[in-house]
């Protein structure tokens, strides 16, 4: 980059700090002679021409006026800082104002200053201005390299030395082994799925010897064909087992219910026989009332006799109505009996119906899963040796390079670049890798290949595959 120095003046003394005081003649000297030597020792962004400043570039400023009258250098504090040049492309300084900066050299924009502090302060002649720029806008790279996006600019940059930044041309943009764990989890998601169904399978049986109140559960073929699989087997076992426990288990509870029923009627029949009776002893009490009563009136018995008599009716009279009322609540203890048992048959033929339903909801949706599985199982098998071949043509083919540069009339300039070309700030740096022609032949031979059938019902399960659903059980 270029920047605008000092000229020499005789006599100078040691500047002085922020507040303007003067200083000695040799500390001064020093001090200029550093800054300048600083500011010639910058490296330009490009080599053999002029750095134009543009948007997001940070520059410090330094500004100086020699003041013979008193024999010191002033510094202008409130001027000597680091700027970022605005979107707009323009400085906003103190006491300068708004000075141009995008398209200038560091040297033109310092002349820039020098001439507005003229105007805006009123000053006999332009002071020393010094423009250095102390961080370039940054760069982008993008398209085929490891890591696209915006880095930070760097003096000489050239096209190899972005892509050394972004990580390198990336060939890779799949990995094997994200297909073979791919493949290897399909594979252990299928089985899984296998296993699931055959489940859902024997479940099923089970539900439908329940309804039908088998005594034993018959399971499909599919099932019997794989049986001396060990899994399979202890599967089938399983539901064999849970058939028999909850088939005694609702035989107890109804049974239960009948011998009570039975209990009921028996002490009904009990309770018919002693009203029988007890109508009896009420015939016999009254006829023998009857009789005494007759007496008592002639005078031939006495009044209490025929007092204990009633008294005896009442009570037989009694025990015939507590009779009456036990028939009848055992009569309805009989009723409430019988409702409980249809009513559990009704609950377990309800529960089993609807078992049965979300059992084959889960075998439709193992079987939409199963099919969606082995599609990706062969999506991964059939990429595999698809990406080997891309890899190699790929690592073969000559990348080509793009260089998108902003224009000062706000168009964009394509620039075909090499490894050597340089790369300035706000550039894009676009990194393509072409596709070898054999390569496009093999996949336009590929597309144009008959699609492959799958069986999505056909899940292997060990040493087993379970082919279809079972259409007549559903």
């Amino acid at each position: 980059m270029r920047f605008t120095s000092f000229p020499s003046r005789p006599h100078l003394k040691r500047p002085q700090p922020a507040s303007g005081k003067a200083a000695s003649r040799p500390g001064m000297i020093l001090s200029i002679c550093v800054a300048s030597a600083a500011l010639v020792l910058g490296m330009a962004p490009a080599q053999g021409e002029e750095y134009r400043l543009g948007a997001q570039d940070r520059v410090r400023i330094k500004v100086f006026e020699w003041r013979a009258s008193r024999d010191t250098v002033f510094e202008w504090t409130a001027l000597n800082d680091v700027f970022i040049v605005s979107s707009s492309g323009a400085l906003s300084l103190p006491l300068a104002g708004e000075v141009g900066a995008a398209g200038r050299t560091t040297a033109e924009l310092a002349s820039a200053i020098g001439d507005s502090l003229v105007r805006n302060m009123g000053l006999g002649r332009k002071p020393d201005t010094a423009v250095e720029v102390v961080q370039y806008r940054p760069f982008y790279i993008l398209g085929q390299v490891t890591q696209s996006g915006e880095f930070a600019y760097r003096p000489g940059l050239t096209v190899m030395q972005a892509l050394g930044i972004a990580g390198g041309i990336r060939l890779r943009e799949e990995r094997m082994d994200r297909y073979e764990r791919e493949i290897i989890q399909g594979q252990g998601e299928a089985k899984l799925i296998g296993l699931n169904r055959i489940n859902l399978l024997a479940r099923k049986a089970r539900l439908g010897a329940e309804l039908a109140q088998a005594a034993s559960v018959d399971f499909p073929p599919q099932l019997v064909a794989i049986s001396d699989d060990d899994e399979v087997a202890l599967l089938m076992r399983q539901e064999e087992s849970i058939f028999k426990a909850r088939r005694e288990g609702i035989e107890t509870q109804i049974r239960a219910l009948r011998n009570l029923r039975d209990f009921l009627e028996k002490e009904v029949t009990s309770l018919g026989a002693q009203l029988v009776f007890l109508d009896k002893q009420v015939e016999l009490v009254q006829k023998e009332l009857g009789s005494v009563a007759s007496l008592v009136e002639r005078g031939l018995a006495a009044a209490p006799r025929e007092l204990s008599l009633e008294r005896a009716l009442a009570q037989i009279q009694s025990e015939r109505l507590a009779a009456e009322t036990s028939l009848l609540r055992s009569r309805q203890e009989i009723s409430r009996t019988e409702i409980q048992i249809i009513e559990m048959q009704d609950t377990r033929r309800n529960e089993i119906t609807n078992a049965l339903r979300d059992t084959q909801i889960e075998l439709d949706a193992l079987d939409r899963k199963a099919e969606t599985t082995a599609r990706l199982i062969f999506e991964s098998e059939l990429a595999a040796p698809r990406l080997m071949a891309r890899r190699a043509s790929m690592e073969q083919a000559e990348p080509i390079y793009t260089i998108y540069r902003p224009a000062a009339d706000g168009s964009i300039l394509e620039i075909a670049a090499t490894m050597a070309s340089p790369v300035l700030p706000g550039d894009t740096v676009k990194v393509e890798i072409p596709m070898p022609p054999e390569y496009l032949k093999a996949i336009g031979s590929q597309a144009d290949a008959p699609e492959t059938t799958l069986n999505p019902a056909s899940v292997e399960m060990g040493s087993a595959k379970i082919a279809g659903a079972d259409s007549t059980a559903r």
